[in-house]
Formats: structure tokens, sequence, C-alpha cells
């Protein structure tokens, strides 16, 4: 069963963003914001303080999930779980330098993701 965690989730496919928010209400988790940018991930995180974020990779503006993440872990500790669908070892070793809940690849299987959030946030 979901805890009180608090889940930004950053992505800017609109069809892609709607069915992890559906996955996500169906087992009883709730986002506190969905945006689709890094800079616009970064005032997010800044705002809600978010338990989880749900950062894709490639993301529409100038700044990518992973430098958004690398700014938001210098300002606050919260952690990050990418969902993207690349999986090359040069994307790989750039993101997991950043020491994230988890790298997963697209779509996202709610039942791994409620594990790993259940084991981070008992």
């Amino acid at each position: 069963m979901a805890k009180n965690i608090k889940i930004l989730l950053v992505e800017d496919e609109v069809v892609t963003a709607m069915l992890v928010t559906m996955q996500l209400k169906r087992i009883g988790y709730e986002l506190v914001e969905h945006v689709t940018t890094g800079e616009d991930a970064i005032v997010s995180a800044r705002k809600n303080a978010p338990d989880i974020i749900l950062m894709d990779i490639r993301l529409a503006g100038d700044m990518d999930g992973i430098e958004a993440a690398k700014v938001i872990q210098s300002e606050k500790r919260v952690s990050i779980l990418f969902l993207t669908s690349y999986d090359d070892q040069v994307t790989r070793m750039r993101a997991e330098k950043l020491k994230p809940l988890a790298y997963l690849i697209k779509p996202l299987d709610v039942d791994i993701f409620a594990k790993i959030a259940e084991a981070s946030f008992p």
C-alpha cells in the first residue's frame, strides 16, 4: 500500500505523463506536480519538496533530466528515479554518477516502482 510519498513527475511527453499518473494513482500514489522541462523541475523541487522525482532524461527545454537532477541534488536531499527510453552506456553512466534510486526503462513498471519506493520510505 502506498505511503504518503510526495512524487514529482518530470516528463515532456503528455501521453506518457498521463499514463504514468494513472498507473501511480491506481496503486495509491499521488503526484505533487507534473512538469515538462528540467528548468521547471528545479523550480518545482524547490517549491514542493518532493520525496521522489521520477525524471525523464530527454526533456523539452535547454536542460536534460540529468543536468536538472544534479542541480536539484546540489540544493536539497531528494531521491531521483530516472525513467527513460535511453539505455546507452554514456547516458547511463552520466545518470549513475548521481546515485539514483533506480534507472528504469520505459514503460514504467509500477510494481517495481512500488517496491523501490516502499524500500526507500518504509
